[in-house]
């Protein structure tokens, strides 16, 4: 029997919510990349990693760690070594402009917004584009059925498709070309 089922068994409901976790689309990766950014495997699961201390370590991830960008893109603004930098960040760049002479209207904008607004249209371009694809999925196609067409020409008939409107233009060059010939003849 395999460690996993065994451990399924003996503590089910929480085992199997993680599991249906790891299931979802980029999440296994995810967790794999922030277990091994701790010098961990996800394959030690079970074994020497406990399940108890799986959904420990998850459920504490940092704002930074790959499952939580995945989960929560903004997720990365809770954490306070972000903001502790950003503010430096911040404060060294308004004395920088203020030892320069600027006017306190024109000092820039905190990064933290700036980064803020980032993120947050490249979210809204991303449900943008999803909301899209979607929309284009549910469309209905139009389907051609030119079974009788194909036929009609096997038999030799001219296409029935109606002409096109004829370029003004193209009209103007065949006349031309129509008086040379004649006065050519």
């Amino acid at each position: 029997m395999d460690v996993l089922e065994q451990a399924v068994r003996d503590l089910g409901g929480k085992i199997r919510s993680l599991l249906r976790l790891l299931r979802r689309d980029g999440v296994e990766g995810a967790i794999r990349s922030d277990l091994l950014a701790v010098g961990r495997s996800l394959d030690e699961l079970g074994r020497t990693l406990s399940w108890q201390d799986f959904e420990a370590w998850l459920t504490r991830l940092p704002g930074r760690s790959a499952y939580r960008r995945l989960v929560d893109p903004m997720g990365v603004f809770t954490d306070p070594e972000p903001d502790l930098m950003l503010g430096i960040m911040d404060e060294i760049r308004t004395l920088q402009w203020q030892f320069a002479g600027a006017k306190e209207e024109h000092l820039p904008r905190p990064m933290a917004e700036i980064l803020r607004q980032g993120f947050a249209k490249r979210e809204q371009a991303k449900l943008d584009r999803d909301k899209r694809v979607a929309q284009a999925a549910e469309a209905p196609k139009k389907v051609i059925d030119i079974r009788e067409e194909i036929a009609r020409r096997q038999r030799g008939e001219m296409p029935t498709s109606s002409p096109k409107a004829s370029n003004p233009k193209a009209l103007e060059i065949r006349e031309k070309l129509a008086r040379a010939k004649a006065a050519n003849q």
